[in-house]
């Protein structure tokens, strides 16, 4: 098993400016257009100053009307032959602020939630919200008949956490591992909140698609309220040691780089 800072690909802090402080790719962070177009910069959302879980973070509030991104390739270790993977994150939120429709915290994608995704959302069909990972192949393979949320399949690829431990005064580590995809075994994600393992997905058999070159990591997808702080991927799975201790980190991620 990798080293967390060897297996360190992307890291955000938000304490340095906007962009990441460090990334095997391009580091800029952008504005993402209805069209998904980019444009340098934040756009509505802000910087908050002192107010991080480590120095500055991210702030997401109604009145924002778009989403941010990084570029996925070369910060996002995908590969069409054995794609394994974590990312990590610290969010503060009350599922209650946010108005009711769903919304993804975070998605990794360069279609849309339902082909070749990697996401996080917090339900809205009750109260109070359920917190979802979901993980999708190419949509053509699970979903023939493109019923998208509809189809019985789309359920089976969810691991859900109800009413999981958040707060607008308290910071919850977030941590996904994925492995197996697109090789020979069947692949699987995995959620841990505050380093406790939460769950699984079910078998991810069909393939997983990116053009290297399209994907994004989006922030604050819909109508996310709250703040984000330390976004990191690596490029292995992270053992459950390994996410405590990620967990741990006095300084977050940025003590991996020094």
């Amino acid at each position: 098993m990798p080293s967390l800072a060897s297996a360190l690909t992307f890291h955000a802090s938000f304490d340095n400016g906007t962009d990441a402080d460090f990334g095997r790719g391009n580091r800029a962070i952008y504005t993402v257009g209805e069209g998904g177009e980019l444009t340098n910069g934040l756009g509505q959302v802000a910087i908050a100053r002192g107010a991080g879980r480590f120095g500055d973070a991210l702030q997401f509030t109604l009145e924002r009307t778009n989403i941010v991104a990084y570029q996925v390739e070369g910060n996002v270790a995908y590969s069409d032959a054995s794609f394994r993977g974590t990312m990590s994150f610290w969010m503060k939120v009350d599922p209650a602020d946010i108005p009711g429709q769903y919304c993804d915290p975070i998605q990794v994608t360069d279609k849309d939630y339902a082909d070749s995704c990697i996401w996080l959302d917090f339900t809205k069909n009750g109260a109070p919200s359920d917190m979802r990972l979901g993980i999708f192949g190419n949509r053509a393979e699970w979903d023939p008949k493109t019923l998208n949320g509809n189809a019985q399949e789309f359920y089976w690829r969810l691991c859900k956490v109800a009413e999981p431990p958040f707060s607008r005064d308290r910071w919850t580590h977030v941590a996904v591992t994925w492995d197996g995809i697109n090789s020979t075994a069947p692949g699987r994600g995995r959620l841990y909140l505050n380093g406790v393992y939460q769950g699984a997905t079910s078998a991810i058999r069909e393939r997983f698609s990116w053009d290297p070159a399209k994907p994004r990591i989006r922030l604050g997808v819909g109508k996310f309220v709250g703040l984000i702080d330390d976004v990191a991927f690596f490029d292995s799975a992270l053992s459950s040691e390994q996410i405590l201790e990620l967990r741990g980190l006095d300084a977050g991620v940025a003590a991996l780089r020094t």
